[in-house]
């Protein structure tokens, strides 16, 4: 084959693939062009489909509330609730904003642990999880409670009645330390909490409890590991004092790992 014949046959070639390439690109972007029209298509229909619906739905007297329960409530008023929601009996089911009002509500009622609002078929259903005090505590020159989860708030019904310490306590660290310690102490001591009421932290560090029968308790370092043994061996010497003197003014528990529980009566009143 001449040169000239062989320079012919590969420019032919070059313009035989450039053709297909040209061709085989028109047909990817027509394909991808057509899956555009095709989804948005489908995707418009859907909207406004389902814009058509929501318009019916509106309008329905099936989407109607006709009745609000609300259960859980203890201490809180079911009146007070709905006094709050932003909806009532005769609004439309699908307009509630059922996420804003929970927060809404939780910020208003500090009190509230929780608050999950539901739709039912013409109903809405409000469930409340009210905080039970763990403690109570001093809030801007009142007695509040507070839980396990460090949030202060508004004694309701019995709360003021309850048997929890007082907790005493110069700062925030202070108040999470204690409440630690009540939710760990509560677990092994029985009834005994009942006992108690107020706790703080002294100027050692130590914790401190002071009971109804105005016994104090210098408990010293928390020692978590030692917990329950150490409070089965002052339940013993705790009990056996009680029982021989009219008033004690202290039990030390601070030498306890040497072996030593130091117990002070009011002097004076050293035998029943």
């Amino acid at each position: 084959m001449t040169v000239k014949k062989r320079n012919r046959y590969i420019y032919k070639a070059i313009h035989i693939n450039s053709g297909y390439s040209r061709n085989k690109k028109s047909r990817k972007i027509f394909k991808i062009f057509f899956y555009l029209v095709f989804f948005g298509g489908i995707v418009y229909g859907l909207y406004f489909g389902i814009n058509e619906l929501l318009g019916i739905a509106y309008k329905s007297d099936k989407m109607i509330i006709k009745g609000i329960d609300i259960v859980g409530a203890k201490n809180i008023t079911k009146t007070e609730i709905k006094e709050l929601i932003p909806f009532k009996i005769g609004d439309n089911l699908l307009k509630v904003k059922l996420s804003e009002t929970e927060s809404e509500i939780k910020k208003l009622k500090p009190e509230l642990k929780n608050i999950v609002i539901n739709r039912r078929w013409q109903k809405i259903k409000i469930k409340l999880y009210e905080r039970t005090p763990e403690a109570f505590v001093m809030q801007n020159g009142e007695i509040h409670g507070i839980d396990f989860d460090n949030k202060p708030f508004p004694l309701r019904g019995f709360m003021s009645e309850m048997k929890v310490p007082k907790i005493i306590y110069k700062n925030d660290e202070e108040k999470k330390r204690l409440l630690d310690f009540i939710k760990r102490f509560k677990a092994i001591c029985g009834g005994f909490l009942d006992n108690i009421l107020e706790m703080k932290i002294n100027n050692t560090d130590d914790i401190i409890f002071i009971t109804v029968d105005n016994t104090a308790i210098i408990w010293g370092e928390e020692m978590l590991e030692h917990l329950p043994n150490k409070f089965k061996n002052f339940r013993k010497v705790y009990e056996d004092a009680m029982s021989r003197y009219k008033q004690i003014e202290y039990i030390n528990m601070n030498l306890y790992l040497s072996g030593r529980i130091i117990v002070k009566p009011v002097a004076g009143l050293l035998a029943k």
